[in-house]
């Protein structure tokens, strides 16, 4: 057999670009590769690979979707630490503009996802690979979409026989791209794996029903991104409704019903609640930014790697934090592991998770460098102090903002994602798996969907079959509002505030430090170097409303 290239498409994302030519890059792939049993597993690792940076950094669509919200703030810490350009402040405060970095970054990677999608499906059908890897590609292909569509009103269509030509991919906006990327799903859903077969960190029969239910819950929004309010239809909440309870039905997942945040913990691969989930096991070189970008320098991570600290970057915002006024007993609230003070042994030495406010604990370093213990070999537990910066305690305030209350412990920390004990440094590395979609949003869309079209009995039974499985109170009844705070309570940090305000209509709202209330802001631009290597091509590619 002949070598065969996997080609990837770059399309037109790089800054000296200027004209729309689609840049190849093609990875030779050898002979022993392609007729090896491994083949098509190896020609669909770099599509999952784009993905890498999107989940697993702190500042790619954490920005776009947390920071950009009322849910999450990073200042400039002290007028010292995390100004990096202001990417952080504009995010929040919506000034952002088409040269933003962030906005650049995640469309160079969604657009090179659905790239590397087509060429993967033209390989794998090249050497007569299985049609479950070709349909999982193609599966692929339409995840980036939605992502490009949910966050920049934008979809392209790359087929496999255009790979390595000069046509360029068709544009879609609005209905036309909504339905384009469900259509492409359901083109392929039916060769799709189940758990059984590929996991959850593959993309399934399941996960395509909870994309499918997503885009529908949100289609209000994806067809008339500007309207003054979103009408939901019937006929779609109908299909969110089909959809979830096609996953809940199928035996392969379930709600997490003894410790909420095992959903985040270290080697959590396949768990029961993940229907497809972002994999960062080692061997996949995970990282470990969302657990070190919200704790402090001084907090301790690892017994065996003293650099294994926080970065004092990111906090809750006030406004998150009020929002549980009435429901902090809440397990998905705040779990103790660690006492205030004392000690312990080596093996119960974990992080508290939730929530954090407050005088912080944990393990010292003694003036040899070493982490303190007591006379029996414990490790003491003291009161954390800013060594690092400040000098001062580690107090995480309620305040917090971008101009009066900006200090290092300014503002309440979400340690939802458990700190990875072998990690050598802060941001490296991590076994725990970021669930992308799972079962306790597969409840709360179907409950939204029922809500929308006139059951509210079946939404709030769903809704308590939910804070059941947490061990938090039951709800007597249940409207928009409170089900928007559930979202909030369940789905915290979860790469969907952004998403959900929109759809909920509270993305206009003022927040601290932010007034702005334009509903241009509810899609980002098309960043400036696209729109540049675009105006060679006129009519191509227009820029998004108001920028």
């Amino acid at each position: 057999m002949k070598n065969i290239a996997i080609t990837i498409i770059t399309l037109f994302l790089f800054v000296g670009c200027t004209d729309l030519t689609e840049e190849i890059l093609d990875t030779a792939v050898g002979q022993g590769v392609l007729e090896s049993p491994e083949a098509s597993d190896q020609i669909l690792a770099p599509v999952y690979a784009r993905m890498n940076d999107m989940y697993g950094s702190h500042n790619w669509l954490f920005n776009l979707q947390s920071i950009a919200s009322d849910e999450s703030i990073v200042p400039f810490r002290g007028g010292t630490d995390w100004f990096d350009g202001g990417i952080f402040i504009e995010m929040h405060q919506h000034s952002w503009t088409p040269f933003h970095a962030t906005v650049r970054n995640v469309w160079s990677h969604v657009t090179q996802g659905i790239a590397r999608a087509a060429g993967a499906q033209q390989t794998i059908a090249a050497i007569n690979g299985p049609e479950r890897y070709v349909a999982e590609a193609r599966a692929m292909g339409a995840f980036y979409n939605y992502l490009l569509l949910d966050h920049y009103g934008i979809s392209f269509r790359k087929l496999p026989e255009e790979v390595g030509t000069p046509i360029l991919s068709t544009v879609f906006r609005g209905e036309e791209a909504f339905n384009y990327i469900i259509d492409e799903i359901n083109a392929v859903e039916p060769q799709l794996g189940t758990k059984a077969e590929v996991g959850s960190t593959r993309f399934s029969k399941a996960a395509a029903w909870g994309l499918k239910a997503r885009m529908l819950l949100n289609k209000a929004v994806y067809v008339n991104r500007y309207a003054p309010s979103f009408s939901f239809d019937n006929a779609d909440m109908a299909q969110v409704v089909q959809y979830t309870t096609q996953i809940i039905n199928s035996g392969e997942y379930a709600l997490e019903t003894e410790d909420y945040f095992s959903i985040w913990n270290i080697n959590n691969h396949d768990h029961k609640e993940h229907v497809f989930a972002f994999d960062q096991r080692l061997e996949t070189n995970g990282s470990n930014r969302h657990a070190w970008f919200g704790t402090s320098r001084s907090r301790h991570g690892s017994l065996t790697n003293i650099l294994a600290v926080g970065s004092d970057g990111v906090s809750l915002t006030t406004d998150f934090y009020n929002k549980w006024e009435g429901n902090r007993d809440d397990p998905r609230y705040f779990q103790r592991n660690l006492p205030d003070g004392g000690s312990v042994p080596d093996s119960e030495f974990r992080w508290n998770r939730g929530i954090q406010v407050g005088q912080q604990y944990g393990i010292v370093l003694d003036e040899n460098n070493r982490f303190k213990r007591t006379a029996n070999g414990e490790l003491v537990i003291e009161k954390l102090v800013n060594r690092t910066r400040t000098g001062e305690d580690v107090v995480y305030t309620v305040e917090v903002d971008l101009n009066n209350n900006r200090g290092h412990s300014n503002g309440p920390r979400a340690f939802k994602i458990a700190f990875d004990p072998m990690a050598q440094t802060g941001q490296c590395c991590s076994r725990v798996n970021i669930p992308i979609i799972r079962m306790g949003d597969v409840y709360l869309m179907r409950a939204e969907a029922e809500l929308r079209r006139g059951n509210p009995e079946a939404a709030l039974s769903d809704v308590n079959t939910l804070r059941a499985a947490r061990g938090a109170r039951l709800l007597g009844s249940i409207d928009l509002e409170s089900l928007y705070l559930e979202r909030t309570y369940e789905l915290y940090v979860e790469f969907l505030a952004r998403t959900d305000a929109i759809r909920f209509g509270k993305w206009e709202s003022q927040w601290i430090d932010k007034s702005s209330s334009n509903p241009i802001r509810r899609v980002y631009p098309i960043p400036q170097n696209v729109m540049d290597a675009a105006s060679g091509s006129p009519g191509y590619l227009e820029q998004n409303q108001g920028y």
